[in-house]
């Protein structure tokens, strides 16, 4: 089976697929008055024309058209698009053929360029478009006056994929690194990226230090003690002020976590690895007073986090995580069922 362009030599086979699939398919749960009205509408000259201003495809087997279905525009808006047309031959459903259909439109240009897919869906085909992502409109559950559900997927760009893949694929590594050299600029570029977070109040508390030397790498790391990143080429110290956003509300914690958390993801998309140590660093020893003198820090700082940074030597492990629906709900908090 082959899924390719509709071609106008095509129009008669696709509108006799489609009037055959309506009368032995979709007869089940609509009128026999009302399919036949819509076979009347299901002409070649119609399938011509949708695919004017569509982009039609065809699912081919042995030179049988076996399936159909198109994706265009909706109402020509250029960020939102809408499925056509799409029937499998009644000998060909439950064989995948409808899954790989969508599956093509949902690449066409059409789709990419689209940040939502709506598709007019029968009674019939509901489960199968339910099955493929779709959900109802606005939460409308009920027919139209075409007697059809309003299904809708919303998509994520491959620029917006990418980003979510590094956010989904950060792990906390505390392996060894490779020795390989961590440029100026990328170190710049993480460094950026931290100060780019929100600040409370914008008193922008959060400070950062970057140390590549090797030297003053060594003496950092003689101070922790028990030993963490011994091998890392580079890290980055995170220095905080407890400065009141407004009264007595000070924000600094939640000013640093959120530069921390910015460079933990721009490690990961410049194809490094690292940890958040912060609880070692400020714990009752207080390391980070210790390593804030070999950085020379004033007084009015406090080094609260290192982050190494480099080239792991080993792959990050996946930490085990509860399910989804145990830690996130839609419009109020749901009860987590027990488990034996």
């Amino acid at each position: 089976m082959i899924i390719r362009r509709f071609q106008p030599s095509d129009a008669q086979a696709v509108s006799d697929l489609v009037i055959t699939t309506i009368r032995i398919s979709n007869i089940r749960d609509y009128s026999a008055k009302m399919m036949e009205d819509l076979i009347k509408t299901q002409t070649p000259h119609h399938m011509l024309e949708r695919a004017s201003w569509t982009h039609f495809y065809v699912a081919e087997e042995e030179g049988a058209i076996i399936g159909c279905g198109a994706i265009g525009p909706y109402w020509d808006k250029e960020d939102e698009s809408s499925l056509f047309t799409i029937f499998v031959h009644p000998d060909h459903q439950g064989q995948g053929i409808g899954r790989a259909i969508v599956e093509t439109l949902e690449k066409d240009e059409f789709a990419l360029r689209a940040k939502r897919i709506e598709i007019p869906a029968s009674i019939t085909g509901l489960p199968f478009y339910q099955k493929m992502g779709y959900t109802f409109k606005n939460a409308v559950d009920t027919l139209d006056e075409e007697g059809l559900y309003r299904l809708e997927k919303y998509r994520v760009s491959e620029v917006q994929q990418a980003m979510l893949n590094v956010i989904l694929s950060r792990r906390s590594y505390r392996g060894k690194y490779k020795p390989d050299k961590v440029p100026r600029a990328h170190l710049t570029a993480i460094m950026e990226a931290g100060l780019a977070a929100p600040s409370g109040c914008n008193k922008q508390t959060t400070s950062l230090i970057a140390v590549d030397d090797p030297a003053l790498l060594s003496r950092i790391k003689a101070v922790v003690d028990p030993p963490v990143a011994e091998t890392a080429p580079a890290m980055i110290c995170v220095l905080t002020q407890r400065i009141n956003a407004y009264r007595d509300r000070c924000f600094a914690t939640q000013d640093y976590a959120a530069a921390i958390e910015n460079m933990l993801l721009a490690i990961t998309a410049l194809g490094y690895q690292s940890c958040w140590y912060e609880g070692h660093i400020t714990d009752t020893d207080r390391i980070g007073d210790q390593i804030a003198r070999i950085l020379d820090v004033p007084e009015n700082y406090e080094l609260v986090c290192i982050l190494p940074v480099g080239i792991a030597n080993s792959e990050p492990t996946m930490p085990n995580k509860k399910a989804f629906e145990e830690r996130a709900w839609f419009n109020g908090f749901q009860q987590p069922e027990r488990r034996n």
